[in-house]
C-alpha cells in the first residue's frame, strides 16, 4: 500500500546545477505501488540515487544504466522500491561522488514527489459482499487512493481499510461500485490510465465454510463438509452448487445446532484452490454463498498386516484375520481401511481393524482407505472425504500356521495319535514322548491316525512329514520297515489312518516322527520355527518279557579248573542254557543262571583226561554282535560247579596210594558263547 505523501520538489534545477550534472524531470515522475517500482525522467541519470524513508526503515537504490526515453528524449530509469510503503513515506534523490562533475561541493539530497501514483487494483479479485450480519465490509488494498465511492442505490461509506456497504437490499444479488480515486492517484488499464474505477460485487446474504478442511488432490471420491448459516440453509437442496465450476450433487444434509451441513460430492480434484459457489437456479442465477480453501497433497497411505502371536506379514489372509495397523496421516485425520468386492472384508473393532480375504479370492490387491477427520460434527464423523489407495500391491492367499502337534493341552483334542493294542487286546494311545511297551502279538495293531475334523480353517494347510522307524535290539534299522512320506494335510471331517507294519522280532522298537517342513514362503513366521519345531514323536517297544530264556553254544578258552588236579583247560565246547532277566528295551541282563553240559579238555591236558561234564553256575555276557537274534555273539566270564563224567583216575598217576581226583570240580575261565535261541518270560 502506497500512498505517497511527500514534499514538492523543484520541476528543475538546472539552475543550480548546469548541463554537467544530472536533471530530474518531475512531472515525469510516476510510482507503480503494486509492483514496487519507481520511475523517473530527465537528463543524465547515471549515478542517480533515489533514498526512500518510512517511519524507522530506510532504503535506496541507484540508476546505473538508464534507457532512452520516447522519441529519443530524456532518459527513464527504473528502481526498486518495497511494495509494502506506508502511505506517508518520502522521496529524495542525490547524486553519487563518481557521477558528479566539475568541481564544487557534492549535491545535497532533494526533495521527490512523484506526480503519479499507479495502482493495479483497488479489491480483491474474488471480493464479495457478505450481508449476513447486515452490514457489508469491502477490503481495500489502497485506502488512501480512495476520494468517493458510488454504489446506488445501496450506500457505501469508505472507511480505513475497507468500503462499508448499508441500506442494501436483501432481493439484491450484486452491487456495482463506482470508485473515484484521489488526486495522483490511477489504475491501470494495460497502458492507459484511469482516475476512476467500476466493479461488480456478487452478494452473499449467507455464510458459508469449508469445515472438512483442505481437500485432498488427485485422489478418488472427494467429499466436502460446508456449513452454512440457517438462514440460507432452509432449502440447500434448491440450490445449484458448483465446485471450481463444475456441477456438485448434494450427498446428505444435516443440522447441527442451528447450522446446515451439506456434503457434496467433488470427485477428482486437480486444482491447486477449491471455490465452492452455491446459486439460485434459472433464470435467476444469483450467487447466494460462496467458500474457497486450497487444495492439500494427498498423504501416502502406509499400513502392516500382522497376526497376532506370529508378527508382519505380506499378504492377506483368506482363512483368517489380519490385524492393520496404519501410519498417522497428521493432525485430527486418520485413515480407516475400507473392503474390497471380491477381493477382501473388513472387521472394525473400535480403532483397530481386521482384514480378511474372501475365501475365492487370490492375486493382488492394494489395500484402501478412507480419508477421515476427528473434527467433523458426530454426524459425519464416518463420512470418508476421499479414498486413499496404497501403493503396494498384496497377495491374497490362505494364510499356513504350523499347528502343534504335540499332545494335546487341556480343553483341546490331540490332532495325531498313535493308537496300539495292549495286553488285554483293548486299543489305546500311545503317549507322546515316553517310551510303551505292547505284547509282541499286539505288533501289528499300531496306526497312527490324523484327525483332520480337529484341524482349524484359520490354521490353512500343513506341510508335514511323516517318517516311521523300526530298530532291532541292537539298534540297527529295519531297511525295509523305513518309510519317509510327506503330505500336505487341512481341514477335513474324516480322520486318515495309516496302519504301521515291519516289526518282526521282540523287543523291535518303533518310533513314529510327524514334523512340519517349513517354508519361509509358505508358512506364517516361517524363518523362526526352525528353531522350535511343534513335532510330535512316539517310541514304542514291541515285547514285554521280564525274563530270557535261551540256549547257546559255548566255546571256552582257557578254561581253570580249579579243584585238584587243577589245570588249564585250551579247548573245550558244550551247550548252555541261560536264564536272565530283560529290561524294559529288551537288553539282556549283565548276569545269567547257566546250566548245561560241555566237553571239558579236548586239547591234550597232562595228568587231566578229556571228559564230559554237566555244569550249572553263574555267567557274565555281554553281547558283542547280533544282539536279541538267534546267531547273537557274545563274550562271557563263567563260574560253574561241574560233575564230570568219566573213569576215576588218582590224583598222582605214580603213586599207588594216591587218593582218586573228585568227579565234582569248580571251573572258571571266559568264553565265547553263539546263539540266542529261546523265549521270553
Amino acid at each position: 500500500m502506497l500512498l505517497v505523501a511527500m514534499a514538492v520538489a523543484p520541476a528543475a534545477r538546472a539552475d543550480a546545477h548546469p548541463e554537467s550534472g544530472p536533471e530530474l524531470d518531475a512531472a515525469g515522475t510516476t510510482l507503480y505501488a503494486d509492483q514496487g517500482r519507481l520511475e523517473i525522467k530527465g537528463a543524465r541519470l547515471a549515478g542517480v540515487h533515489v533514498i526512500w524513508r518510512s517511519g524507522v526503515k530506510t532504503g535506496e537504490d541507484g540508476c546505473l544504466a538508464p534507457s532512452a526515453g520516447p522519441n529519443g528524449k530524456g532518459e527513464t530509469c527504473g528502481l526498486t522500491v518495497p511494495r509494502d510503503l506506508a502511505p506517508d513515506a518520502s522521496f529524495t534523490w542525490t547524486v553519487t561522488t563518481g557521477a558528479q562533475a566539475g568541481p564544487g561541493p557534492a549535491r545535497a539530497p532533494e526533495p521527490l514527489r512523484p506526480a503519479r501514483i499507479v495502482l493495479d487494483r483497488l479489491l480483491a479479485a474474488t471480493a464479495t459482499v457478505d450481508l449476513t450480519g447486515g452490514v457489508g465490509r469491502l477490503a481495500v488494498a489502497h485506502p488512501e487512493a480512495v476520494a468517493a465511492v458510488d454504489c446506488a442505490p445501496a450506500r457505501c461509506e469508505p472507511e480505513e481499510a475497507a468500503i462499508l456497504v448499508r441500506a442494501l437490499s436483501v432481493a439484491a444479488t450484486s452491487l456495482t461500485l463506482r470508485i473515484r480515486l484521489a488526486p495522483r492517484y490511477f489504475i491501470a488499464r494495460g497502458d492507459a490510465l484511469d482516475g476512476t474505477t467500476t466493479r461488480t460485487i456478487p452478494i452473499l446474504h449467507c455464510a458459508a465454510a469449508i469445515v472438512s478442511g483442505p481437500p485432498l488432490r488427485r485422489v478418488e471420491a472427494t467429499k466436502m463438509i460446508l456449513k452454512v448459516d440457517g438462514r440460507c440453509g432452509g432449502e440447500p437442496r434448491e440450490l445449484r452448487w458448483t465446485v471450481n465450476g463444475e456441477l456438485a450433487a448434494i450427498e446428505r444434509v444435516e443440522r447441527v445446532d442451528g447450522a446446515t451441513y451439506l456434503q457434496l460430492g467433488v470427485g477428482d480434484v486437480e486444482d491447486a484452490q477449491v471455490t465452492v459457489t452455491a446459486t439460485r437456479p434459472e433464470p435467476d442465477g444469483s450467487v447466494v454463498a460462496v467458500a474457497r480453501v486450497q487444495v492439500a497433497v494427498a498423504p501416502q497411505p502406509r499400513a502392516i498386516l500382522e497376526l497376532p502371536g506370529f508378527g508382519k506379514i505380506p499378504f492377506i489372509p483368506t482363512n483368517r484375520d489380519a490385524l492393520l495397523r496404519s501410519a498417522p496421516v497428521g493432525d485430527h485425520a486418520h485413515l480407516v481401511p475400507l473392503p474390497v468386492e471380491g477381493a477382501y472384508l473388513v472387521r472394525a473393532e473400535g480403532r483397530l481393524s481386521r482384514v480378511r480375504g474372501e475365501e475365492s479370492a487370490g492375486g493382488f490387491v492394494a489395500l484402501r482407505f478412507g480419508y477421515r477427520l476427528d473434527t467433523l460434527p458426530p454426524a459425519f464423523a464416518a463420512t470418508d472425504l476421499a479414498i486413499l489407495t496404497e501403493p503396494l500391491q498384496r497377495p491374497v492367499r490362505e494364510a499356513s500356521v504350523p499347528v502343534s502337534l504335540a499332545t494335546s493341552t487341556a480343553g483341546t483334542a490331540a490332532l495325531l495319535e498313535l493308537l496300539c493294542a495292549g495286553r488285554s487286546g483293548r486299543v489305546r494311545a500311545i503317549a507322546q514322548g515316553e517310551k510303551t511297551s505292547i505284547p509282541f502279538a499286539e505288533r501289528d495293531s499300531c496306526r497312527l491316525v490324523i484327525h483332520r475334523e480337529r484341524f482349524k480353517t484359520e490354521d490353512g494347510t500343513q506341510d508335514v512329514t511323516v517318517e516311521v522307524n523300526v530298530t532291532k535290539l541292537d539298534d540297527s534299522s529295519r531297511a525295509d520297515a523305513h518309510l519317509s512320506e510327506r503330505m500336505v494335510l487341512r481341514a477335513g471331517t474324516q480322520p486318515r489312518v495309516f496302519w504301521i507294519h515291519g516289526m518282526r522280532a521282540p523287543f523291535d522298537r518303533l518310533t513314529v516322527r510327524v514334523s512340519h517342513m517349513v517354508d519361509e514362503a509358505h508358512d506364517v513366521g516361517g524363518s523362526e520355527l526352525y528353531v522350535n519345531l511343534p513335532a510330535a514323536q512316539w517310541s514304542v517297544v514291541v515285547g514285554e518279557g521280564h525274563f530270557r530264556f535261551y540256549a547257546t553254544a559255548a566255546i571256552p578258552t582257557g578254561l581253570f579248573r580249579m579243584t585238584a588236579p587243577s589245570d588249564v583247560l585250551t579247548l573245550n565246547f558244550g551247550a548252555l542254557s541261560r536264564l536272565t532277566w530283560l529290561d524294559r528295551e529288551g537288553h539282556e541282563g549283565l548276569v545269567g543262571l547257566e546250566l548245561g553240559a560241555m566237553g571239558i579238555g579236548l586239547a591234550a591236558t597232562p595228568g587231566f583226561p578229556r571228559t564230559l561234564a554237566i555244569l550249572g553256575g553263574l555267567g557274565v555276557g555281554v553281547p558283542i554282535g547280533n544282539r536279541g537274534e538267534p546267531s547273537q555273539a557274545s563274550v562271557n566270564l563263567h563260574a560253574w560247579i561241574a560233575y564230570e563224567l568219566r573213569d576215576d583216575f588218582p590224583l598222582n598217576a605214580k603213586d599207588p596210594a594216591s587218593p582218586l581226583a573228585s568227579h565234582w570240580s569248580f571251573l572258571f575261565g571266559p568264553s565265547i558263547t553263539i546263539g540266542n535261541v529261546g523265549t521270553d518270560l
